[in-house]
């Protein structure tokens, strides 16, 4: 595998939340009943390294906490199956679930699949049989990998667990997708580890995990709002305070509630909270105008005259209706009109000077943009084209090994190397990342960190950030960085 990739899946918080990965809360408001506990679980990726993985999707069919005392029935986290996209989360958790569970012992958690869809790039110099789809070298290629085993039990630490009253307990499970990928013919075999991640933190403060939900608003409230993620997945009440910041960019200069309208799709950066009350919301971000069309992918190779580039498509949900139905991971080729306009989406961030995304010059595979189609796709799967007008850089998530660390530098920097085959691909051996000011530095468990000092040449982080083509080497503006170092779990 060309990419190093786990995907954190589960997020246990008792009092007991269930949320998946595309976003929604199943009972968002679900009162905690004597001798109940709350309990939550989120996902999230943790990048593969071989033939590139660009997209790996999977449902998850149940979540079954299996209690200490024989003959106690399992008890369900999922009330249906959720439809995870597991490389967009290298730097993110999504919520799986949260509900009440009964309190008491349990012993291991077992978890199930369905449906693996994966899109990769085959980078060897031979052709691969995917089942009886060939996939010629340097060509991309979606198809339905086997799954050899439909379900994971995962047991030793951090089980036993004991669940008491007002005890909130957070689980967070790592989906590693690179030993899931099987070599040969890339079939599945579900490779995961759990770890608690504790609900308070050095100061004894509440600790609550950060999760991203993108979807559909349906209804509005005075400081409230539900979204609808996916197509038809779940629904999440999001609560706002003081200190939610909206980005609606020029459509909504006042930045605050009342941008919200009904239909809009939006990203929303929320903590979730262990008591089962709604997902607070400290960032919410425009992705789409009601009945207006765009869609998001990452860039996977650019043309030599700059006029074309293909992407792999990342957000289904926007594509959908009259431009045609195309799945997550689905490889399209992007046709620039004449004019097109360029612009960044800097999410509040302060960009260093000389970082600039104005024309087709500065596209480069690897960078995650937003486009504005002019009309509809031409041609039929895997030769899909649009005609797109407008490109905005969105942020991208990238995986590698640091290998140089400036802090003398202003801004400071850091050298990201060892990079997915996908990069070195494109001849992209390395990248220097720019700390921001408000960059977040976080552990693989979700606990903040002082800065750059906290890390060494050698740690593999997960970055997530705007990606620029500069001249010498290519830069990423950091939001966020994470140290993927994670404590072990057991898998069966």
């Amino acid at each position: 595998m060309s990419k190093a990739s786990s995907c954190s899946v589960l997020l246990v918080s008792f009092a007991a939340l269930l949320v998946g990965c595309s976003g929604g809360m199943t009972s968002p408001n679900q009162p905690v009943r004597p001798n109940m506990v709350q309990a939550s679980l989120t996902i999230h990726d943790n990048p593969p390294t071989g033939v590139t993985v660009l997209s790996f999707d999977i449902d998850v069919t149940g979540a079954e906490l299996q209690p200490s005392e024989t003959g106690t029935q399992p008890v369900s986290m999922l009330s249906e199956p959720e439809d995870i996209e597991l490389e967009h989360l290298q730097t993110e958790s999504a919520l799986l679930a949260s509900r009440s569970v009964p309190t008491g012992t349990y012993s291991s958690l077992m978890v199930s699949f369905a449906n693996p869809r994966m899109t990769i790039q085959n980078q060897t110099p031979n052709t691969l049989m995917l089942g009886s789809q060939s996939c010629l070298t340097q060509q991309i290629c979606e198809f339905d990998p086997k799954l050899n085993q439909s379900s994971v039990t995962v047991q030793g630490s951090p089980f036993p667990i004991t669940l008491t009253m007002n005890s909130p307990v957070v689980l967070k499970m790592d989906f590693n997708v690179d030993a899931s990928v099987q070599p040969g013919d890339l079939s599945i075999t579900p490779t995961v580890s759990l770890v608690q991640v504790p609900t308070t933190n050095s100061t004894g403060q509440q600790d609550e995990e950060d999760v991203e939900v993108v979807g559909t608003i349906t209804s509005l409230g005075q400081t409230t709002f539900n979204v609808q993620s996916g197509m038809n997945g779940p629904s999440f009440t999001i609560a706002t305070d003081s200190n939610t910041q909206f980005d609606f960019g020029t459509s909504c200069s006042t930045a605050n509630f009342s941008c919200l309208k009904v239909g809009q799709i939006v990203a929303v950066e929320a903590k979730m909270q262990p008591d089962g009350s709604p997902l607070l919301a400290f960032a919410v971000k425009l992705f789409q105008p009601p009945n207006q069309i765009s869609f998001a992918g990452s860039i996977t190779s650019v043309s030599s005259g700059g006029t074309s580039f293909q992407i792999v498509l990342f957000d289904e949900e926007a594509f959908g209706g009259e431009m045609g139905s195309f799945s997550m991971g689905s490889p399209l080729t992007i046709n620039l009109a004449t004019p097109t306009a360029f612009s960044v989406d800097t999410g509040g961030f302060m960009l260093p000077s000389g970082l600039s995304f104005m024309s087709p010059a500065d596209l480069m595979a690897g960078q995650k943009v937003r486009l504005h189609p002019t009309g509809l796709p031409s041609g039929m799967p895997p030769n899909v084209t649009v005609t797109v007008d407008q490109v905005q850089l969105e942020p991208s998530p990238i995986t590698g090994t640091i290998t140089a660390i400036n802090t003398g530098s202003n801004p400071e920097t850091f050298t990201l190397g060892n990079l997915p085959a996908f990069f070195q691909n494109a001849k992209i051996m390395s990248i220097q990342v720019d700390v921001l000011s408000n960059t977040r530095f976080e552990t693989e468990e979700d606990h903040m960190v002082s800065g750059l000092s906290s890390f060494k040449i050698g740690d593999t982080v997960s970055v997530r950030g705007l990606l620029f083509n500069t001249m010498a080497t290519p830069t990423m503006g950091a939001e966020k960085v994470v140290n993927r170092s994670m404590s072990s779990g057991t898998d069966d």
